[in-house]
């Protein structure tokens, strides 16, 4: 049968929803965190960031994941997380020394990119059950709630924390993710390597 009217209508408030959820959702994440890109550096990352050498070379890179004694300065609080050690030494080198905006830029893209995945994970749990699959502005408000709860905000703007928690709920989320986008790879258990790796940079992801 030839689509209705209707359909059609429904059809473009659905692509409308889809465009201006994302977009809102976006611009009220920024607008919260726009004034913490220039924070200075606290507490852990005196001993992981400001005293570690090894970040300051991309060349150990391949050294984070075999010593962890190349995580931080203080030998009493070196653990094993070379992913969190790479992206310190990726930052350092954009920023040509420890400029902190670098340091935040990446992980407030990795928090955008989670944040994302997590309403994309949520809106095709909501599909599987038709019951709620017509509620489209669950996953965009749902994520919206997740990224500008308060509870989020010291770990955004505590540098070394961030750079643990977001990779590791990133792998997380992008396993759950993979999952659902990937149907037909789902025997080959490909959807278990993002949160495999993630662990690499926070053993909680396990």
């Amino acid at each position: 049968p030839l689509p209705t009217p209707e359909d059609k209508g429904n059809a473009g408030g659905e692509k409308s929803v889809a465009v201006l959820g994302p977009s809102l959702l976006l611009a009220a994440i920024l607008a919260a965190y726009v004034n913490h890109f220039h924070n200075s550096f606290h507490m852990d990352d005196a001993h992981t960031i400001v005293n570690n050498a090894s970040i300051r070379d991309l060349r150990n890179i391949p050294v984070f994941f075999r010593d962890a004694t190349t995580f931080g300065a203080l030998p009493t609080n070196q653990s094993y997380r070379p992913l969190v050690s790479t992206l310190l030494a990726i930052d350092y080198q954009l920023g040509h020394g420890l400029h902190p905006f670098w340091f935040h830029f990446s992980i407030f893209a990795l928090f955008i990119a989670l944040t994302l995945l997590l309403a994309f994970v949520i809106r095709h749990l909501l599909e599987r059950n038709p019951a709620t699959s017509s509620y489209r502005w669950i996953p965009a408000v749902a994520a919206a709630l997740y990224a500008l709860h308060p509870a989020n905000a010291d770990t955004i703007n505590y540098i070394i924390a961030s750079s643990a928690e977001v990779i590791s709920a990133l792998g997380v989320i992008g396993s759950f993710a993979m999952y659902f986008a990937l149907p037909r790879l789902r025997r080959y258990y490909f959807y278990l390597l993002p949160a495999a790796i993630a662990i690499l940079a926070n053993p909680t992801a396990a």
